[in-house]
C-alpha cells in the first residue's frame, strides 16, 4: 500500500509540475540566443527589454540580418523561476508564449520584447495605459533595433489584448522602420469595445483586470494559483541585474501606479475628463489617434473572433476607418484566441494555423517574399452554423435588411400584419446573466471562470428574461452584420440598461447562442452621424453631454446595435429573441435601479429587429 501512495503522490506532482510548465510557457531546449538589457529613455527611465536572436547558424543563412517581430506588454516581458527551478530555463515566458518566440526566430526572425515604463522590470510608474509616452518609448526601441549588425532594418510589430492594441498604437510615431502590424483582439474604441459596450460599464471584468494587472506591477504571480506562487520569483531582472538590486528599485517606482477599477468608477462618459489625469478616457483609443496611424502608411493584418467580448467591433472599425487594413481573419474564437467557441463545434481546440498567416504577411512586408498575400482576398472570415470560411473584400456581404417585430402574445413575427398591440411590463430579474463561460469572460485569465468560452446553460438564463419566438423558419437565414434593435420603452426610474439577445432552438429543443447587445437608455442620439468615425451606432455618441436622465413612466424608442457575427439559422429552427435589464456577472447595474421596464408594442412605432440578411 505504501507503495502505490508513493506512486500516486510522484504522479500527481509530476502532473502538477507539467501544468505549471503548460502555464508560465517554460522550456528545457531553446532555439535561440537571448540576452537582456536596460536602454535608459529619453526622460532617463529605464526600460527592460528582452532580445531573442535567431540561432547563429540561421543568422548565417539570412546573411547575417533578419527582420523584428517587436512587443510592447505591460504584462511582464519575461518570468523569473524561484532558484532551484532555473535549471529548466531562465527566463521562463509570459504573455508572449514560448511557441510564439520560437516559431519567429525558427522562421528568420528576431525577437524584441519590451516592458512598458511602470510595468515588469522596468523604471516608472503609470497614470493611465496606452500613453502616449509609452508608444514613443517603443519608437526609442525601434530606433536601437535597426542600428544592430543583425537588424536589416524592417520591424512588424503584433501581439494579443494589450499587445494588439500597442501594435496598431505605436504606429502614430511613424517610424521609418515599422513596415508591418498584425494586432490580435485588440482595443480600437477603449471606452465602446472595452470599458462601457453600449454605455454600460463592464465593471466586474475591468476589476479582475485591475488585480492581474496590479499584481504583475508588484511582481506578485501568486493570483495564478498555488503552483506559480511555488515555483515562479517573478518578473524577470535584466542579466547585468544579478542579485535583482535594479528590479526592486524599480518595483518601488510601480507603488504609484493608478489602480484601474477605482480611477473607471469615476468616470461614465466618453468625452468625460478624469480628475486625474486631466484627459478623457477617448483620448487614449486607437480611434483618436486614426489620422496619424493613417498617414504612417503602414500595412495592417487584424485578427479577431466572433465571442471576443465586444472586441469584433474593434476589428470591424479598423477595416472601416483605416484605409491600411490590408487583411482581416475573423474565426469562431474568444479572446486570443483561446477556443474555437461556435456552438456548432465538435472540438474547442483552435485547428486554425494562424501564425502561418501572420509568417505569410511579414515575410511579403518585411523580406520582400513575393508569397502572393497581396492578391488574396481582403477579409476572410467563419460563418457559424454554416461552419466555412468566406473570403472576400469586405464585410458585411448581406444583401438586404429582414425584419422581425416582436409581438404582445410574446411571439417574433416576419409580416407586421400578424403583430398582436399591447405593453408587457417585465419585472427586471437582477440576478440575471449570461454565465461563467460568455464571450465577456474569455478576456483575462482569472475572469475565465469556465474551462471554455462556451453557452451551455441557455435555457436557465433565458427564463429570467423577456422571451419571443418566431415559428420554425421555411428557409435558410444567414444573418451577417450588426443587428439593430428598435425597442419603445419606458421605464419606472430615470435610468436603466438594455440587453438583447438573439438564439436559436432547434426541433430537439437544443438552444444556441447567436450574438447579443446592450444599451444604457440615458444615451440620448443625436439628429446627424457623429463624423469623428464610421461606426455601427453612429448617432449615439456617448458623450456627456448627450446623457440625460429619463422621465419615469415615459416612452422613448431606443435604437442600437448588437454585437457582429455571421451565422447561419438553418430551415426548421426557430429564433428566440430576449430582453433583460442586467446582466450580473459582467456589467455593473446602474446606481438608480428601476424595478420595472414596459416594451410597447404598437403599430407606429413597431418593437423590432433589422436583420442584416446574406
Amino acid at each position: 500500500m505504501i507503495y502505490l501512495r508513493l506512486a500516486a503522490f510522484w504522479v500527481l506532482t509530476f502532473l502538477s509540475f507539467a501544468t505549471l510548465l503548460a502555464q508560465t510557457q517554460i522550456v528545457k531546449r531553446r532555439h535561440f540566443d537571448y540576452t537582456s538589457f536596460y536602454h535608459t529613455n529619453r526622460d532617463s527611465i529605464d526600460l527592460a527589454v528582452d532580445v531573442f536572436l535567431p540561432k547563429k547558424s540561421k543568422l548565417r543563412k539570412v546573411n547575417g540580418k533578419v527582420p523584428v517581430v517587436f512587443y510592447l506588454t505591460r504584462y511582464v516581458r519575461s518570468i523569473e523561476l524561484k532558484k532551484g527551478f532555473r535549471f529548466l530555463q531562465n527566463p521562463g515566458f509570459g504573455q508572449v508564449p514560448k511557441s510564439e518566440v520560437e516559431f519567429f526566430t525558427r522562421n528568420g526572425y528576431a525577437v524584441v520584447i519590451l516592458d512598458a515604463r511602470g510595468s515588469g522590470a522596468s523604471f516608472g510608474n503609470r497614470l493611465m495605459d496606452f500613453t502616449m509616452e509609452e508608444m514613443y518609448d517603443g519608437a526609442e526601441i525601434m530606433d536601437w533595433i535597426v542600428q544592430q549588425p543583425w537588424s536589416n532594418g524592417a520591424i512588424g510589430t503584433t501581439g494579443i489584448s494589450y499587445l494588439g492594441t500597442t501594435a496598431e498604437l505605436v504606429l502614430v510615431t511613424q517610424h521609418p522602420a515599422l513596415k508591418a502590424c498584425i494586432p490580435r483582439s485588440n482595443i480600437y474604441d477603449l471606452y465602446a469595445d472595452m470599458a462601457f459596450p453600449g454605455g454600460v460599464r463592464q465593471g466586474p471584468f475591468v476589476k479582475a483586470w485591475g488585480i492581474t494587472t496590479r499584481s504583475l506591477d508588484h511582481s506578485d504571480f501568486s493570483f495564478l494559483g498555488k503552483l506559480a506562487k511555488t515555483f515562479v520569483k517573478g518578473a524577470n531582472p535584466v542579466l547585468d541585474d544579478k542579485k535583482g538590486a535594479l528590479l526592486k528599485q524599480a518595483l518601488l517606482q510601480h507603488r504609484d501606479n493608478y489602480d484601474v477599477y477605482s480611477e473607471l468608477l469615476r468616470i461614465q462618459f466618453r468625452d468625460e475628463q478624469h480628475p486625474v489625469i486631466k484627459k478623457p478616457i477617448n483620448d487614449f483609443s486607437i480611434h483618436f489617434s486614426q489620422d496619424k496611424i493613417i498617414d504612417a502608411g503602414t500595412p495592417i493584418f487584424r485578427i479577431g473572433g466572433w465571442y471576443d467580448g465586444a472586441l469584433p467591433n474593434s476589428v470591424i472599425k479598423g477595416l472601416w476607418n483605416n484605409p491600411n487594413t490590408r487583411r482581416v481573419l475573423m474565426g469562431p474564437w474568444d479572446h486570443g484566441p483561446h477556443d474555437n467557441a461556435s456552438p456548432y463545434t465538435k472540438t474547442h481546440k483552435v485547428k486554425f494555423k494562424i501564425f502561418d498567416e501572420m509568417l505569410r504577411f511579414f515575410d511579403f512586408h518585411l523580406k520582400g517574399i513575393q508569397n502572393g498575400i497581396d492578391k488574396a482576398p481582403r477579409v476572410s472570415y467563419f460563418a457559424i452554423g454554416k461552419e466555412e470560411w468566406i473570403h472576400a473584400d469586405t464585410w458585411p456581404n448581406h444583401q438586404h435588411v429582414q425584419r422581425v417585430y416582436l409581438s404582445a402574445d410574446y411571439t417574433a413575427q416576419w409580416d407586421s400584419t400578424a403583430v398582436q398591440n399591447g405593453d408587457i411590463r417585465y419585472a427586471i430579474d437582477y440576478s440575471a446573466e449570461t454565465g461563467p463561460g460568455s464571450r465577456w469572460n474569455s478576456q483575462t485569465a482569472i475572469y475565465r471562470l469556465d474551462k471554455y468560452t462556451r453557452y451551455p446553460e441557455r435555457k436557465n438564463q433565458l427564463q429570467k428574461n423577456l422571451v419571443f419566438r418566431t415559428a420554425p423558419l421555411s428557409d435558410t437565414l444567414w444573418i451577417e452584420g450588426h443587428i439593430q434593435a428598435i425597442l419603445p420603452m419606458s421605464f419606472d426610474a430615470a435610468d436603466g440598461q438594455l440587453f438583447v439577445y438573439v438564439d436559436e432552438i432547434d426541433a430537439k429543443g437544443n438552444i444556441r447562442y447567436v450574438t447579443e447587445g446592450m444599451f444604457r437608455v440615458t444615451h440620448h442620439p443625436i439628429h446627424s452621424p457623429s463624423t469623428s468615425y464610421l461606426t455601427p451606432d453612429a448617432k449615439i455618441t456617448f458623450n456627456q453631454e448627450n446623457h440625460k436622465p429619463i422621465e419615469a413612466g415615459k416612452m422613448h424608442l431606443y435604437q442600437f446595435s448588437l454585437l457582429p457575427i455571421s451565422y447561419m439559422i438553418r430551415p426548421g429552427h426557430n429564433l428566440i429573441i430576449s430582453i433583460a435589464g442586467a446582466d450580473k456577472a459582467h456589467f455593473d447595474d446602474t446606481e438608480i435601479k428601476p424595478e420595472s421596464m414596459t416594451l410597447h408594442i404598437n403599430t407606429e412605432q413597431p418593437a423590432s429587429l433589422l436583420l442584416p440578411v446574406r
